[in-house]
């Protein structure tokens, strides 16, 4: 319990910071929307004037109705899906190797308690890090929503988005932690998982720019889900869930068993 504290109240001022910096992703968002909608332009001849490349880096697919606020809101599940991984695979990275990048490793391992004990608690403890930001991300929404769409905030709908984020930011904080417990230095797990989420990111930009390359959905979590599905269509893909879900659970297996077995430094 103790462990499970020092965790949540070490990450208090970044955690502020994180969901602070989502609200106003979510609060720009919805004034651009809003910006769009009383200048009167035509939304379809405005982006047919950019190139294909710059509309799928920003979400933009050609079949999304921008002029409503459903099809504008799902462009920015993108941002979300950056924003929440890196704020949980960072988590993660930091959580598990703390006291070795911190050189106090000594006052907690010499403690009468098993290396289960102490990492299960950081694991908690991100858990419900990122289900914090996930409630501030699924509030914000709600009322921004609300504020532009006569009163309706599609709470559903956006009740959906979020659960399909919090399975990747699952995956993420899983994928953080691994890589916390598997490499030495914490400066390298973290470069290593933001490695990842560009790749991951550069991935799912190929996909959607040549068809060719289809087969390599299944490698980034970012096509798991689309926001024009869950917000439009109502759908969440329970394959991609099921899949997300059980590659986490091998990660943080992979966490314990690598935090077990290597030698910590002090």
């Amino acid at each position: 319990m103790n462990i499970f504290k020092k965790e949540m109240k070490a990450n208090v001022t970044s955690l502020i910071i994180w969901c602070c910096a989502q609200v106003f992703i979510i609060y720009a968002g919805m004034m651009k929307y809003q910006g769009f909608i009383d200048s009167h332009v035509d939304m379809s001849k405005l982006l047919a004037g950019f190139p294909k490349e710059i509309m799928v880096i920003f979400g933009v697919g050609s079949s999304l109705d921008l002029t409503k606020v459903a099809g504008f809101y799902s462009v920015f599940f993108l941002y979300f899906m950056l924003l929440a991984a890196v704020h949980a695979v960072m988590f993660g990275a930091v959580a598990v190797s703390r006291e070795e990048r911190d050189h106090c490793a000594d006052f907690l391992y010499a403690k009468p308690i098993r290396r289960f004990q102490v990492i299960m608690p950081k694991l908690i403890a991100g858990v419900i890090n990122i289900l914090i930001f996930n409630m501030v991300t699924f509030g914000a929404s709600v009322f921004f929503i609300s504020l532009h769409n006569n009163g309706d905030g599609m709470f559903n709908q956006v009740s959906l988005t979020m659960l399909a984020l919090f399975i990747l930011q699952l995956f993420f904080l899983a994928l953080g932690a691994m890589f916390g417990a598997v490499l030495k230095n914490t400066k390298l797990a973290t470069s290593v998982s933001g490695a990842f989420i560009l790749g991951f990111f550069l991935i799912s930009v190929a996909v959607d720019l040549y068809d060719k390359l289809t087969f390599l959905k299944i490698f980034t979590p970012f096509k798991y889900f689309e926001g024009s599905t869950l917000m439009l269509d109502n759908q969440l893909s329970f394959t991609s869930a099921v899949i997300l879900l059980i590659v986490s659970v091998i990660f943080f297996a992979l966490t314990f068993f690598a935090f077990n077995r290597r030698d910590l430094k002090t």
